[in-house]
């Protein structure tokens, strides 16, 4: 349970903070989960390492300094993180923080910050097509199977799923079957019962609820099922056809670059397209880009001449992917950049 601070600071954060204050509802609810808040008294010192991807820093309440190779940034309050955040660089190099008063500091990791905004558009672009489908798409996110496709294959996986009602101690899948599907559940439970090489009778190993699924492991492997799954309750199944699942798992459904040769494409006639937030481009961004906002890519379609090809980035790959797919669903010529412009090697510029 949080404590009355730790609500507070959250609800400070999420409503006041760029990036922070651009996601959905449901997505601010797992906030919590993706950054770690550190409460200083004043004068103390601490040291904080970046991750893989430029970590943003916020200060949430008190005042700091921010020392990073002998570069001084002095944070007088809260006001000076919320439109801006502090950008530390990349591990392994670490910063230190000086609290100038009893202070709260906020280290969120910008690459899981990155997924989760990409996350918000898949569900927009699934919410425009389909409101069941939107619904189901929370449900599940966090399956073993979905967090392995590529963010631009899972819309696209949710639409050829199909829904299958069982009713309560209907045998789904049975051990030693060819693998044909696979299957999440969205409502009710079930068992998995595994039959050992020296037992009588098929054992109970796992119970199975909301957002879990089965039948995987027979269709990766290319063997026969080694479970058996019953549902224990009336269960509310959504099913991926074999034929898709080796489809999504086993190939993308856009073509990805690296920097190099991404750089020289640009300089043979292909152009960038920046698909994140005004304000991460004002940040840095690749010289002679277009910014194009991932929400307003679908409406600013027509300034695409269909002539013309593309490369869409983002921070670290996983919003570019999203707008890879939808521009080349129309036609275009478009690859994504490996790692975004957090991997992007050459130079950058700055609005600041």
């Amino acid at each position: 349970m949080q404590s009355v601070k730790m609500k507070r600071v959250i609800d400070s954060l999420t409503k006041n903070y760029y990036p922070f204050n651009l996601l959905t509802e449901e997505r601010v609810s797992e906030v919590t989960n993706l950054v770690r808040f550190i409460e200083m008294h004043e004068g103390e010192i601490f040291q904080v390492r970046g991750g893989k991807g430029n970590d943003y820093l916020f200060v949430v309440e008190g005042s700091m300094e921010l020392i990073t190779a002998g570069t001084i940034r002095s944070v007088v309050g809260p006001d000076d993180t919320r439109k801006k955040p502090l950008v530390l660089p990349k591990a392994p190099s670490t910063s230190t923080v000086l609290a100038r008063s009893d202070t709260i500091i906020c280290h969120a990791d910008r690459d899981m910050l990155d997924d989760l905004i990409a996350w918000d558009e898949v569900v927009h672009v699934a919410e425009d097509t389909d409101s069941e489908l939107f619904a189901r798409l929370d449900k599940v996110r966090n399956s073993l199977v979905f967090k392995r496709l590529p963010m631009e294959c899972v819309e696209t996986a949710f639409s050829r799923m199909t829904t299958e009602d069982v009713k309560s101690g209907e045998t789904v899948i049975k051990q030693g079957e060819d693998g044909d599907a696979y299957y999440v559940i969205t409502e009710g439970s079930a068992d998995v019962f595994q039959m050992g090489l020296y037992d009588d009778e098929p054992k109970v190993v796992a119970t199975l609820g909301e957002g879990d699924a089965f039948g995987d492991e027979a269709l990766v492997s290319g063997g026969k099922r080694n479970e058996t799954v019953v549902t224990t309750s009336d269960t509310k199944l959504l099913v991926l056809q074999k034929s898709d699942f080796d489809e999504l798992i086993g190939g993308q459904l856009v073509k990805s670059v690296n920097p190099k040769i991404a750089k020289t494409m640009v300089e043979t006639g292909y152009e960038f397209i920046d698909v994140r937030y005004a304000e991460e481009f004002d940040e840095h961004h690749i010289p002679g880009c277009t910014l194009i906002p991932l929400y307003e890519l679908k409406d600013r379609m027509p300034e695409l001449p269909a002539n013309k090809k593309f490369i869409t980035y983002c921070h670290s790959g996983s919003r570019s992917a999203i707008a890879a797919m939808i521009l080349s669903q129309n036609k275009l010529d478009v690859q994504t950049l490996e790692g975004g412009i957090r991997d992007w090697p050459f130079e950058t510029e700055s609005n600041y």
